[in-house]
């Protein structure tokens, strides 16, 4: 069994190993891009994309409009026209209300998009997350470090329209496209006030389609566009590094929150804040890099956008002196000039947002390849997989950790219908290992499983699963709360020793939290009580309580189901007489024993 693959992301994503190959990571950008318009919503994505294109055109000429406008309006100054300065300020009016329309109808269709594109998105990634317990077998494995964050962030920010998170890769593609037909359009602006421009070589003088003020233009943005990229190339990096280090430290954070009694208890508190000061010292050296990276960064940008609205004038001035061009020429030559320049410069004006989604990207092809990840599976699983009379069948079981290393040999091992089977050894010797290999939740190892689907199953962890909800649905849990009448959950309560907690049955509350591990795992009696499985599997589920209440927890079981078929993990040694049979792990091996009258 190979050792799982997740290191060489981990490093990549603090810096420590190279990226992964541009065109792996282009494709799977363009997948990840793509997928939601070829899903089921695709009539309202692509009528969505419609719409923004459409306000694009418009917004672009409202540009137009200004443009002309401002031309119009000093020519009308220079030459004291001011019979038409009323309609010039109506003009404007319209100008502006058209531009206040599209930008209005911009954030509204963006937001539109970018909830329908996250929702979908979210959805997509949630079924995969949970599909095949994925979820499971990345924190398992540790292949990468906060998932959950890479759903809920980078998602969010992967499909932001233009909003307060950023752009998506949809809108950067869509405002380049529109930036070119702008450039276009100021291109036959800036024509009107352009000279002539050819270059001399080999003793001729070839001229250039154009003009000067458009091949000074394509030149100003090719030189800052190359300066900018080259500038920017660390905070990329940077920007990356700070995604993961900021996910770290929140994920010490809500460890502190979720274990807050157990810190207090140990008093831990200086160990859990030097770690989260560790945490943030990351964050913290990273920040000064990536500060003098975006200082370098946005000084370039301000250097590049303050020397656009300057060089056109130093071109349009010299020919408005010699009487060639008009002053209102010479306003629009500048607009246009600079409309044409920051058309086709949109990568340096927009290089940071493109920053930030190449790490999102980056986030997230680390999150598909967790959880695309195909795992040799050693141990072989079949739900249903018995003969008439057998709950569970274990066939040349060999048990593995994940990184290949043996951990025990159970050989074949048979659990009959009604038979009550206690799993005794040593703590570290693969007890809890085994129940998860029974459930089909580890793989690494040989050999082959089986469990009947006869009857109902259920497994119950060392720490119980409370679902967010009310104490009703923890206890009536995997059912829904509605299936069961109060009067049942509260007698199994009361029963279980949990009376107090009555009153607050409906009550929405963290009880994963609130309820000690003692009550959490009378919980687990009265859920087992009221779901009466023909099967159960439980680990440790009395390790939290006391001798006599550790006893009544096993009694109460087989009065109300006196012919369930029981496996169970056990420490004290008095419980094993509640069982029937015995398989005792020892030194990597397992031998299987009837429990005797005697001992019981």
């Amino acid at each position: 069994m190979p050792p799982p693959a997740h290191a060489e992301e981990t490093r990549r994503e603090a810096g420590l190993q190279p990226v992964q190959p541009a065109g792996a990571r282009w494709a799977h950008a363009w997948r990840l891009c793509t997928r939601y318009f070829v899903s089921q919503d695709w009539k309202w994505a692509w009528f969505l994309v419609a719409c923004y294109c459409a306000v694009e055109v418009g917004t672009t000429y409202a540009f137009l409009l200004s443009n002309t406008w401002q031309r119009d309006f000093y020519d009308a100054i220079e030459r004291r026209q001011g019979a038409q300065f009323v309609s010039l300020v109506v003009m404007f009016m319209m100008i502006a209300g058209l531009a206040i329309g599209t930008q209005f109808l911009h954030n509204i269709v963006g937001w539109t998009l970018s909830i329908r594109w996250r929702h979908w998105l979210n959805d997509w990634y949630l079924g995969r997350w949970f599909a095949r317990d994925r979820f499971y077998e990345i924190e398992r494995l540790r292949m990468i470090d906060n998932p959950d964050q890479r759903v809920a962030e980078d998602v969010r920010a992967f499909t932001s329209m233009g909003l307060e998170y950023g752009q998506s890769p949809l809108s950067i593609a869509i405002s380049l496209i529109f930036s070119l037909v702008r450039a276009i359009a100021f291109a036959t602006i800036l024509l009107q006030t352009s000279s002539p421009l050819d270059i001399p070589l080999f003793g001729y003088r070839i001229p250039l389609p154009g003009g000067d003020l458009i091949w000074f233009s394509i030149a100003y943005v090719v030189l800052g566009t190359t300066v900018i990229t080259w500038i920017g190339k660390p905070f990329v990096r940077r920007k990356m590094r700070e995604q993961h280090y900021e996910a770290d430290y929140r994920a010490g954070l809500l460890h502190v929150r979720r274990n807050g009694e157990q810190i207090a208890f140990s008093h831990a508190q200086n160990i859990e804040q030097d770690g989260l000061k560790a945490a943030f010292a990351n964050i913290r050296r990273n920040f000064y890099q990536l500060m003098l990276a975006n200082a370098g960064l946005s000084a370039g940008q301000d250097i590049y956008q303050r020397t656009m609205t300057v060089v056109p004038l130093f071109l349009t001035v010299p020919k408005y002196f010699a009487g060639a061009i008009t002053f209102g020429q010479v306003q629009a030559a500048r607009d246009a000039f600079t409309q044409f320049s920051a058309s086709l410069s949109y990568i340096v004006m927009a290089y940071p947002g493109i920053a930030r989604q190449v790490a999102n990207i980056n986030r997230l092809k680390a999150l598909d390849d967790a959880i695309d990840y195909e795992r040799p599976r050693g141990i072989a699983f079949t739900p249903g997989g018995t003969p008439d009379g057998v709950a569970i069948r274990v066939e040349g079981l060999e048990l593995r950790r994940p990184n290949g290393a043996p951990l025990m040999a159970v050989a074949d091992w048979t659990v009959r219908d009604g038979e009550r089977w206690v799993i005794q050894g040593p703590s570290g010797t693969g007890k809890t290992t085994l129940l998860r290999a029974i459930a089909g939740l580890w793989p690494d190892g040989a050999g082959q499983v089986a469990m009947t689907r006869r009857g109902r199953a259920m497994l119950v962890p060392q720490r119980l699963y409370l679902p967010l909800g009310t104490l009703k649905g923890a206890v009536c849990f995997p059912d829904r709360p509605e299936q069961h009448d109060d009067a049942t959950v509260l007698a199994l309560l009361e029963k279980v020793g949990l009376k107090a907690h009555g009153t607050a049955l409906h009550e929405l509350r963290m009880w994963q939290e609130e309820l000690s591990p003692g009550e959490q795992q009378r919980v687990a009696l009265a859920r087992i009580l009221l779901q009466r499985p023909t099967l159960l599997i439980v680990d440790e589920a009395t390790s939290a309580l006391d001798a006599d209440n550790a006893a009544f927890f096993y009694r109460a079981v087989l009065d109300a189901m006196p012919d369930a078929t029981i496996v169970s993990v056990v420490h004290n040694e008095k419980l094993a007489a509640y069982h029937t049979h015995r398989l005792r792990l020892h030194h990597g091996h397992a031998t299987v024993a009837a429990i005797t009258e005697g001992e019981a």
